[in-house]
């Protein structure tokens, strides 16, 4: 039957229509509201956006067009008295394709939504309300229901109908009767009776128990949902999930933080919400990574508004979900909890919102997404403030991603190992995505719609980064493959510049290759070496295929001429030292520097494609998508051996900056060899190395050996006239016994080790052991001082602290150490910080701790503890205080040197949250050290006595002057490193002691000699010898020798003043 049809003939009986309408579907609600009807009001207002809004406001009113379009596209063509289907292109069975349930029920839905949207003409429509039950209840009896079994893909069974079915319930709620929804229910409950996956999945499975329990007034069903999420909240260290570096696995070995990731953060921001101030509100302390997941798994991603393509797997290729459609998601998911979170994150969260919908200058979030979020997201943009530009440097070592942020741009690195897959493609989706874990890198500029419909149309074979055999591969190729090589991952240095890397060993090849990226300040330095191949077929390296102009006309220009400003352009070239193209639009200039000249290959060209081509699922569009590009590669010849490429990408660069830098590079390349890469940004002093073998290996740095590592590591240092930062992973994972480094510099204290990090010697060179077992690729940092320090002052952060349980990284109370401070719910003192400093010199310390500001929620009794050499001390501190950012005193104790001390703080408190920043040991500097002669180190014959008077101490000695083999040493243990005076006393003398006794001070760097007259009375005073430099411990000493005129050499005491 038409639409017109219908409406025809609802004319022709209106009044009788309606009067059967409404006594046939509504069904009186005997029991007033309860809670279980304020939460399902409150899930229809996420669906509908309630009836708050102004149906007039432009964004809205479209919104509302397009929900009744879709309602009448889906109405119109539904058989209202159905036989063996509802939808003559859905008419396929259940076992043959058990998507047309889900198709089904999303059809059925829109119609539900357009019945009870305000604005809609279709709201409250009598007709299209008969039609919506005829619907349901035809699905009931043919389609769905307890008795069936399952076939074809269970997530139709279990999540996609249910998800849909319920919120249709939801939606015509007061229309039903209750068989209806008791048969409706039934069905969801037979094929969704128990959370029992993991990942997106049992969020989906917790949202479909969740809201069944609303609808039927379960609060048993509502206790297995929300009970159902702690297991989603808690952190993994493999298979599916969210690790604590910020990765998402789904499938086992896939990234997926911008597919299933958001699929997971969308339901579960809505199930949070309306969970939220209820009864059945979760109230486990793990919610608290939710909102670390946004900081850490979503932001850095997020590029003006775009989800970056290399953590979304297999929705490249679907047309309906490009990265600003999947960004729109997200930022939905991040505004939904954002009315829930605590107001510190809430504002975080708003000003990320507000920064990304108004920075989306091609993509208009509010033409993209529902009323409710139209409404919500119009209030941040008005009211919230805008967020910072994110700079920093991401390594997601639990799915081999890596990203780094820049002023003006942002770039990714997409790998693979044996720990995860090159691509997915399944359900005949991202059927050429051979590549996509290869090395493929994305450049993110002003350039918005870079992106938008790329995939159907660039030459998979080419994708910029890539390191490729050339052989033709079928669909869906050597897809979900891990590697035969670990080494996968990388390091950063400052949170602020990074170094990667990934050994190669290509699907179904010989192809191996090393491939390096180094990511500084305004360019990224791709390094390839050991590339070798032996299936006689041309191997490639990909520089750039970048989406040009829609007329191509984009400038191309190498080493200063115009190649190419039109579509046709192809050359092999030679001497290749620059290229700069042209952007789209303002700020998406490129340009590229070639170490040395290169042989390169370029070309322009219109390309035409197809979605289906990439995604071939019937509902996938046939026609054609024509892209322009431009493509850089270098060609590697036919089975090529220890291959080597070597470019620099500079983003946002003119053609005549990029000139200028050809000509005065900012990098020096120190090597790129098979068993080492390594680069030195010089205007930073910043330096990347990777290290290929588990062999010792140097990389040099002007000639002379640098830094050198025994086994495969990536290492970062950044050097001022002060110090030096050592950042080091190891990229393999898989190394137990440790990574020993050494530096071809002398160091003279830590000012920064993290746990697992010992510094074993600090001159003349500097050596350290990292422990990196179950360190799961994670950098370690060290930074050591090539001056003195502050005066025995040891700083622990809470980012080098050791945490045990759920501790939630935050910078929102003001006043933190550092770049931001850790949080936990009050508990039973299992969740514990503990801040352990490495004591270089024995001695009494004064401990101090820092929090930021407190609140009312913050603990009044937060127990930190003491722990010293010999016992311990608690204390109890109230974390209300404001302001913060102070450094007070807990108490003064004993340390050994070592590791063995420690603070800690445990959750075992009152309150809400205790708070947890930083900890400062200072030692306690005597002004004065003593050496009696009792102390010193003694050598050949001296004799105690107590014969003359005014000596130091208990006593004195003395020995027969001769030549030189005896000997003392007074041996100070200097705490800090600095210059102090050196004084001597000695008792009484008389004639027979030496004029020209022979005292020598050994200092940092030399040694002076003095000779003391002893006969001088009265003695027993300090003299000064003279001020020398001494480092903080043991190396230095005074000594003196029997070396002497006269009879007798006296010795008692010496004294170092600071």
């Amino acid at each position: 039957m038409t639409k017109m049809f219908k409406w025809t003939a609802m004319m022709v009986s209106l009044m009788l229509t309606v009067l059967v309408a409404v006594n046939a579907v509504s069904v009186p609600r005997a029991a007033a509201a309860d809670e279980f009807d304020a939460m399902r009001d409150k899930w229809k207002v996420t669906l509908t956006g309630g009836t708050a809004y102004n149906p007039l406001d432009p964004a809205i009113a479209a919104q509302i067009t397009a929900i009744t379009d879709e309602a009448n596209a889906n109405w119109s063509t539904m058989d209202n008295t159905p036989g063996t289907y509802l939808w003559s292109d859905l008419a396929g069975t259940a076992a043959a394709d058990a998507g047309q349930l889900t198709s089904g029920h999303n059809r059925i839905k829109t119609m539900a939504l357009a019945y009870a949207t305000k604005g809609s003409s279709l709201q409250n429509d009598a007709s299209l309300c008969s039609d919506i039950l005829i619907a349901l209840d035809w699905m009931y009896a043919n389609r769905y229901n307890e008795t069936k079994a399952k076939n074809g893909n269970w997530w139709d069974w279990e999540i996609g109908v249910p998800l849909a079915l319920n919120d249709i319930v939801v939606l015509m709620y007061d229309q039903l009767s209750p068989t209806q929804i008791t048969n409706y229910m039934n069905a969801v409950d037979h094929f969704q009776p128990t959370v029992t996956m993991t990942g997106a999945n049992r969020v989906w499975e917790c949202t479909v128990i969740g809201i069944r329990g609303i609808i039927v007034k379960s609060s048993a069903k509502l206790i297995t949902a929300r009970d159902g999420l702690s297991n989603v909240f808690n952190y993994v260290t493999s298979g599916d999930g969210f690790y604590k570096d910020g990765s998402f696995i789904q499938h086992g070995n896939h990234p997926y933080n911008g597919g299933y990731g958001i699929g997971l953060m969308k339901d579960l921001a809505d199930l949070l919400y309306v969970l939220d101030d209820s009864t059945w509100e979760v109230t486990n302390v793990g919610i608290q990574n939710v909102y670390r997941w946004i900081y850490d798994s979503f932001e850095p991603f997020i590029y003006k508004g775009g989800m970056m393509d290399m953590t979304r797997g297999r929705d490249v290729s679907r047309y309906y979900d490009q990265d600003h459609d999947s960004g729109a998601s997200i930022i939905g998911a991040i505004i939904r909890i954002s009315q829930f979170a605590p107001a510190a994150d809430a504002a975080a969260f708003r000003s990320m919102v507000k920064s990304w919908i108004t920075a989306d200058t091609t993509h208009d979030y509010f033409t993209h997404t529902s009323i409710n979020f139209i409404v919500l997201a119009k209030e941040i943009v008005a009211n919230a403030s805008p967020r910072a530009e994110l700079v920093k440097n991401y390594q997601f070592t639990g799915m081999d991603r890596t990203v780094h942020l820049r002023p003006g741009f942002g770039y990714g690195i997409s790998m693979h190992s044996s720990r995860i897959y090159n691509y997915e493609s399944i359900n005949s989706e991202n059927l050429k995505g051979w590549y996509l874990g290869d090395g493929a890198t994305y450049l993110y500029n002003n350039d918005l719609t870079q992106y938008t419909d790329y995939w159907p149309t660039v030459n998979p074979y080419r994708l910029p980064g890539t390191t490729v055999d050339t052989v033709t591969k079928t669909n869906s190729n050597g897809h979900d493959q891990l590697s035969s090589m670990n080494w996968a991952g990388g390091t950063s240095i400052l949170d602020t510049y990074g170094t990667s890397g990934m050994e190669l060993d290509a699907v179904g090849s010989t192809l191996t290759a090393k491939k390096s990226w180094f990511l500084f300040d305004d360019e990224i330095v791709a390094l390839g070496a050991g590339i070798t191949s032996t299936d006689n077929r041309t191997i490639e390296t990909i520089v750039e295929n970048r989406k040009l102009n829609s007329s191509g006309t984009n400038a191309f220009t190498v080493n200063g001429t115009l190649k190419s400003n039109g579509l046709g352009f192809s050359e092999s070239m030679t001497g290749v030292n620059w290229a700069h193209l042209a952007g789209s639009v303002s700020g998406s200039d490129i340009g590229y520097y070639f170490p040395g000249g290169s042989a390169l290959k370029g070309l322009t060209e219109a390309r035409t494609g197809k979605w289906s081509s990439i995604d071939s699922r019937a509902s996938t569009p046939t026609t054609n998508v024509t892209s322009n590009f431009l493509t850089m590669w270098f060609d590697h010849g036919s089975n090529p051996t220890n291959g080597t490429y070597a470019y620099v990408t500079l983003p946002n660069k003119t053609s005549a900056q990029v000139s200028s830098y050809a000509s005065n590079p900012n990098v020096t390349i120190l090597e790129n060899s098979a068993s080492a890469q390594a680069v030195k940004e010089n205007t930073l002093n910043v330096i990347g190395m990777n290290f290929w073998a588990d062999a010792l290996k140097w990389v040099q740095v002007g000639g002379a050996n640098f830094v050198s590592s025994n086994k495969k590591a990536s290492v970062m240092t950044s050097e001022t006239a002060n110090d030096i930062e050592i950042a080091v992973s190891d990229p393999t994972q898989a190394n137990t016994s440790g990574i020993n480094l050494e530096i071809n510099r002398s160091a003279t204290s830590a000012l920064s080790v993290d746990p697992g990090v010992t510094v074993t010697q600090y001159a003349p060179t500097i050596k350290l052991t990292i422990n990196t077992a179950a360190a799961k690729g994670k950098t370690f940092k060290a930074k050591l001082s090539y001056t003195a320090p502050p005066p025995g002052e040891i700083i622990v952060d809470n980012s080098s602290a050791e945490l045990t349980g759920t501790w939630i990284s935050s910078t929102g109370l003001p006043n933190y150490y550092g770049s931001d401070y850790v949080y936990n719910g009050v508990g039973t003192g299992a969740d514990k910080i503990k801040w352990r400093p490495t004591i270089l010199t024995e001695g009494d310390y004064d401990v101090y701790y820092r929090i930021p500001d407190g609140n009312a929620g913050r603990s009044t009794n937060a127990p930190f503890t003491v722990y010293y050499s010999g016992g311990s001390q608690a204390y109890a501190v109230n974390e209300q205080v404001v302001p913060g950012g102070q450094w007070i005193k807990l108490g003064t104790h004993h340390f050994v040197s070592g590791t063995s001390g420690y603070v800690e703080l445990t959750d075992n408190a009152n309150g809400t949250y205790v708070n947890a920043d930083a900890v400062k040991f200072v030692l306690t500097v005597p002004s004065e050290i003593i050496v009696d002669n009792s102390d010193a180190e003694l050598f050949g014959t001296w004799l105690f006595s107590t014969g003359l008077p005014n000596y130091y101490g208990s006593d004195y000695v003395y020995s027969n002057t001769g030549t030189g083999a005896d000997k003392i040493r007074w041996r100070p243990t200097i705490p800090v490193t600095g210059d102090y005076q050196v004084y001597y006393r000695i008792p009484d003398g008389n004639t027979a002691r030496a004029t020209n006794a022979p005292f020598k001070v050994y200092y940092d760097g030399g040694s002076q000699l003095y000779t003391v007259n002893e006969q001088t009375v009265p003695g027993g005073v300090w003299m000064l010898l003279g001020t020398h430099h001494f480092l903080a411990g043991t190396t230095g000493y005074v000594e003196l020798t029997d070396n002497a005129n006269g009879s007798y050499v006296n010795a008692d005491a010496i004294k170092f003043v600071r």
